[in-house]
């Protein structure tokens, strides 16, 4: 996630978190922003060895396009999660009854 995106999530949050949901939220932002920065190393270091910066590349360009794969998979769910839990803190159960849900993502 685009670290502008995490920061807007964050900020939509409100002040009414506790500091057991706070430390929760925090985890998830750092998970989800150690991704994104192993992402763009990753990624880094497999367009040097494609760029023929490193002699025996084809075994290590293959190892390094499964790991980046594999990041970017989790970043997904990663971000899902992060997006879940800013969702729950910041509509309380209670509210949840006067918007029913029917699992389209759009209320009744």
């Amino acid at each position: 996630m685009h670290p502008h995106r995490l920061q807007q999530l964050v900020a939509s949050v409100p002040d009414t978190a506790d500091a057991e949901q706070r430390a929760k939220l925090l985890a998830h932002v750092q998970t989800s922003d150690g991704c994104r920065t192993r992402i763009e190393r990753v990624r880094s270091e497999l367009e040097e060895v494609l760029e023929g910066g490193d002699v025996p590349s084809g075994d290590r360009a293959l190892d390094l396009a499964c790991q980046l794969d594999g990041l970017e998979r989790v970043q997904q769910r990663v971000d899902g999660w992060l997006v879940a839990l800013v969702d729950e803190l910041s509509h309380p159960p209670h509210l949840e009854a006067v918007h029913a849900h029917y699992g389209d993502g759009v209320p009744a």
